[in-house]
């Protein structure tokens, strides 16, 4: 075919082709349709953004126990809790290994519900959350674990518990090996005796900030043994069993006394000056026969004290015959630092177990402060477990989270630090999802919101079209 006749034949064909015929609207809806693509990628990206650290705690194994014989220790780390964590009464935990409490990413992710979150870390290594009304100070005047880490102890505000018209207060008991709360009169939580059969309360006072008449507890059968008067200001140290239960020691701002619990009989040991502090749940040495007391080597003389000062000043160890009340040998251990400091207890190699304050960032005593307390919520920065040893070493024994303020170890298991933990990249996942969590959830939700209203538009337009086109119509 010449190049004519092919020219011809293509011209013709054109001629009898009909132009394709494209709706007004064409591109409109192909933007339309692109926008509703990204939107639905946008809302998928964010459902598995929402969904990872929902879906994480229940996805997570608990480390197996050390050697695999189920031996009991303290985990050598702790990290913030997983979004949506279980809490002790979802799913009970079993015996605890240590509560701690503290704020920012160890608050855990619901900013829709409660105040205090404590992570509490079983024996088996799993993480549950405690959940209570208000902030809490584990191991202090709240949340206490018995010897044995089966149960806790709490103020009424604790997840599942009903504050009582109770004009002395109630203790909540948890048993987190069946989730079961049993709640009892006499007053708050103070410190449990060795064999986790009692419990020291102390009833609540309104208009007297002495300390009045503390009750023992039977946990067993709710019996209340009333102590003898003591019409004295205290500090968070109030208390501390001796080993074999008989005795209890209790310091006010005034004087050491012992109380013996057989016949309820109150004995007056000595004198304490402002710097002398019992020196925690575990002050009795083992022997019985001695009790351990704290110095506070700053800051106790009525005069004006910064974060720095508090946070170098000394507290160092000290002890009272528990007969005679005099100054005592005793194991020669370094001092310990801060604004405050818990002796949880004795190793059996003798070191002891303490818990360390350091002053919140800004904080200053004021001289003659009527509502000072070292160990209050607010005064608090920071808490670090250690080992304090004769030999004038000291050892940490447990990596807390940095926003870790307080916390509370059973008796029974000061020497089975080291146990296992959540490995260090699940560790990174938690820090991250615990602080971008909280956050997250808004973007999520503001993200949801923008796709629904993409959506939403989308179908008014074309709602406004079929009108328009059936009036035209």
């Amino acid at each position: 075919m010449s190049e004519g006749r092919l020219s011809e034949v293509l011209h013709r064909i054109a001629a009898e082709s009909r132009p394709p015929r494209l709706a007004a609207d064409t591109w409109d809806r192909g933007r339309r349709r692109r926008r509703v693509t990204v939107a639905a990628a946008v809302v998928a990206v964010t459902a598995l953004l929402a969904g990872v650290p929902l879906a994480a705690p229940r996805l997570h194994a608990a480390p197996a126990p050390a050697d695999g014989g189920g031996r009991r220790v303290v985990p050598a780390r702790v990290y913030p809790p997983l979004p949506g964590q279980d809490t002790i009464g979802e799913d009970p935990p079993g015996p605890a290994a240590l509560v701690v409490s503290g704020d920012r990413e160890l608050q855990g992710s619901d900013l829709w519900t409660w105040e205090g979150r404590s992570l509490l870390v079983g024996q088996d290594g799993g993480y549950r959350l405690a959940r209570t009304v208000n902030q809490t100070s584990a191991g202090l005047d709240d949340l206490l674990l018995s010897p044995d880490g089966r149960y806790l102890a709490a103020e009424p505000m604790i997840e599942g518990t009903n504050w009582p018209d109770d004009p002395v207060g109630q203790t909540a008991v948890v048993d987190l090996t069946t989730g079961r709360i049993r709640q009892y009169t006499g007053g708050l939580p103070v410190a449990w005796s060795p064999d986790g059969r009692s419990l020291l309360l102390r009833p609540m006072t309104v208009d007297d900030p002495r300390l009045g008449r503390l009750n023992l507890l039977d946990v067993t059968t709710g019996t209340l043994r009333a102590l003898p008067e003591i019409k004295e200001r205290f500090h968070s140290n109030l208390a501390a069993f001796a080993p074999d239960g008989t005795r209890i020691a209790l310091a006010t701002t005034d004087a050491l006394y012992v109380v013996e619990t057989a016949g309820m009989t109150l004995r007056r040991l000595a004198p304490l000056t402002p710097r002398d502090r019992l020196a925690g749940p575990g002050a009795w040495l083992p022997d019985g026969d001695r009790i351990t007391m704290w110095t506070l080597a700053d800051c106790e003389a009525g005069e004006t004290c910064d974060e720095d000062r508090l946070a170098r000043r000394p507290i160092r160890f000290g002890y009272r015959d528990a007969t005679t009340g005099a100054a005592a040998p005793g194991p020669a251990l370094p001092a310990a630092r801060g604004l405050a400091a818990r002796l949880l207890g004795w190793q059996r190699d003798g070191d002891a177990v303490v818990a360390e304050y350091q002053p919140e960032a800004g904080l200053t005593k004021q001289p003659d402060d009527p509502h000072w307390s070292e160990t209050d919520w607010y005064a608090v920065g920071s808490v670090t477990v250690s080992e304090f040893r004769p030999d004038g070493s000291r050892r940490r024994v447990v990596d807390l989270p940095q926003s870790a303020l307080f916390v509370d170890v059973p008796a029974d298991l000061l020497d089975s630090f080291g146990g296992p933990a959540p490995s260090r990249v699940e560790g990174a996942v938690r820090w991250l999802l615990a602080l971008w969590w909280p956050l997250g959830q808004f973007a999520v939700a503001l993200v949801v919101l923008s796709a629904l209203g993409v959506l939403g538009g989308r179908w008014l337009r074309r709602r406004r079209a079929r009108r328009r086109a059936a009036r035209l119509g």
